[in-house]
């Protein structure tokens, strides 16, 4: 595919950047960057409400967070500093407030500014029912006020923009709709990108319709709840709304080829979805460079129950054991780190963990460790493996979903062990601290990997998927899904084979295709995919050989059914269920019949 030579308008969107911040943020402002280094500029947006807006720059750039290059848009400070194009109907508000006796109540100034009001509370009514914050321009006039009221039982909200003299130009009933219009006169035209990094600002773009621009979703993390399965599991909460709406998107990317297919597995749709990993940020060090301790461990990353720090704390006291004193540097901070002091108390190792806490000197704390440890439960690219290795740290990982795999070849520049086995991780940092030869051998390994990965064209990948995705918006939505059910209704048993029926709920005419998938419960795997025998306008039906699971190479005894619905490029699956409870039969250990109420 060509790529786009001319200057590209990049914007990177998000809810807020802050003065500290973590992964998602970070990878946002790096992907700016590199644009910005591309094409001489690029924008992150954010859309929250912050006096301290102009401090807060001036330290990320200080602190080399924030790229020079990089514009952050934020909707307030631009709304006060340029006009928004007046609608070109103002139509009169739906619904007003009952009392407008406004009384200032708190108004805050710019951080930067002892005199300039940034915004001012004030109320209405004689139980102050009606709220109103005024937001100002640096010259003291009023450009936005947001107004919420009861009206007929339920919470109502008015937001009007102001111009300069005072005359309303624009009139929204939510705050979602204002920031749609905004964005569209901000960047939706033909030489724009849009890549939406933050979950909480993708859902109120997802009713955004955009004319020209691409409207594409970054998935930071899987799209199911930790622990579930990712073809039929619950859906991740932050993730569940933009996947309701997929067909309202116009290209969903991933970070690693895994996380795509997965999701390709489960709901289609596989020309919108693509592939692009994060950039690496540079691992540069100034001197003096740290000395490496052979006998150091590292785990980083925020401090939750995902990333599940516990697991590396009770290597080190596995190490302990077998009478080596490892130090595992714990950096990161969040809301596990009581629960990991107390752990390395109860283990007696509490003088071999270090809590850091957050530090912006990531580099220099994996230049001064031997081994970096990761035992989270599920990631989305675990880009902090490649810059561990960027440093020759020897990355010790747990084999999850996603992203180990893809920056670790086992035993050549670390290692990939199984979920959850301490014994296993415990026995390859024993052999790394103990064979300084092995362990210079893939530290010298993970260099090189960490060297080619990050020589990757990140940009021309992303503009290649601009351009991909707004080819396909231009051909039109995909087909639309309808609503399905899997509730089971019966189960008849045939001669070597066995009728599953079950009511789908899709309206008549029926217009897409069913499977029964089979799942290994303990491989995770898809056993079999089976398409419907029979498909009524109700009900439809599948037949399973009973030797389908004694086929060579199916080491699985149980296998879980679901129900995957497909119309064109689109799918989904469900769990195949009893939508009621029944008496439904069942066979005993002996084969015997049994009836039980379920």
């Amino acid at each position: 595919m060509d790529i786009q030579t001319e200057p590209l308008d990049a914007y990177m969107v998000t809810w807020q950047v802050e003065l500290e911040f973590g992964g998602m943020t970070t990878v946002c402002l790096q992907r700016a960057a590199a644009f910005a280094e591309r094409y001489g500029h690029a924008s992150v947006v954010t859309f929250n409400a912050d006096p301290a807006y102009e401090v807060v720059l001036q330290s990320l750039r200080e602190r080399g967070k924030l790229s020079e290059k990089v514009r952050h848009v934020n909707f307030y400070e631009h709304l006060a500093a340029h006009p928004l194009k007046p609608q070109a109907k103002l139509a009169a508000a739906k619904f007003v407030p009952e009392h407008t006796d406004f009384r200032a109540a708190l108004s805050n100034t710019y951080l930067d500014s002892d005199t300039a009001t940034f915004s001012e509370q004030s109320y209405a009514g004689p139980e102050k029912e009606v709220e109103r914050k005024s937001y100002f321009r640096r010259n003291g006039t009023v450009y936005l006020t947001d107004t919420k009221f009861p009206f007929g039982g339920t919470e109502r909200r008015l937001l009007e923009v102001v111009n300069e003299s005072g005359a309303v130009t624009a009139r929204f009933a939510s705050a979602a709709a204002l920031y749609r219009y905004w964005l569209s006169e901000l960047v939706d035209h033909e030489h724009s990108l849009v890549v939406v990094d933050s979950k909480f600002s993708a859902k109120f773009l997802s009713a955004w319709n955009t004319v020209h621009v691409p409207k594409l979703f970054a998935f930071h993390s899987t799209h199911v709840k930790a622990g579930q399965n990712l073809l039929t599991g619950a859906l991740a909460d932050g993730h569940a709304p933009m996947i309701e709406q997929r067909a309202k998107w116009d290209g969903f990317v991933f970070l690693t080829e895994a996380q795509r297919s997965a999701y390709v597995a489960r709901f289609g749709d596989a020309e919108r979805t693509f592939v692009v990993p994060n950039p690496v940020r540079s691992g540069h060090i100034d001197p003096p460079l740290p000395q490496r301790n052979p006998a150091h461990l590292i785990a980083a990353g925020s401090l939750t129950v995902n990333k599940n720090v516990a697991a590396s704390i009770k290597v080190v006291a596995e190490l302990k054991k077998r009478g080596l004193e490892a130090t595992l540097n714990v950096v990161g901070r969040g809301t596990q780190l009581n629960v990991l002091e107390q752990l390395a108390s109860d283990l007696e190792i509490r003088d071999n963990i270090i809590f850091h806490g957050y530090s912006d000197q990531l580099p220099r704390h994996f230049a001064a460790s031997a081994i970096h440890l990761l035992t989270s439960t599920n990631e989305g690219q675990a880009l902090v493996l490649i810059e561990s290795q960027q440093q020759g740290c020897v990355p010790v990982s747990y084999d999850i979903n996603f992203g180990p795999a893809d920056s670790i070849t086992d035993g050549h520049n670390g290692f990939l062990l199984p979920h959850g086995d301490i014994t296993a991780m415990a026995d390859k940092a024993e052999a790394l601290i103990r064979d300084q030869e092995l362990a210079a051998r893939m530290s010298a390994n993970a260099r090189k990997f960490a060297e080619d990965w990050a020589s990757r064209d990140i940009v021309a990948l992303w503009i290649e998927t601009r351009d991909e995705a707004a080819r396909l918006k231009k051909s039109g939505s995909p087909e639309q899904l309808a609503a399905f059910t899997a509730d089971l209704q019966g189960m008849d048993f045939l001669d070597g084979s066995v009728k599953i029926r079950f009511a789908h709920g899709v309206p008549a005419p029926v217009t897409g295709q069913f499977e029964l998938v089979l799942i290994g419960r303990d491989s995770k795997e898809v056993l079999a995919s089976i398409p419907a025998s029979e498909v009524a306008a109700e009900n439809a039906a599948f037949t399973v050989s009973t030797e389908i699971l004694a086929q060579p190479g199916v080491a699985d005894a149980i296998a879980d059914a679901s129900v995957k619905f497909s119309n064109g490029s689109s799918s989904e699956t469900k769990r195949l269920r009893l939508a009621d409870p029944v008496l439904v039969p069942y066979l005993t250990a002996y084969n015997n019949l049994s009836i039980k109420r379920v």
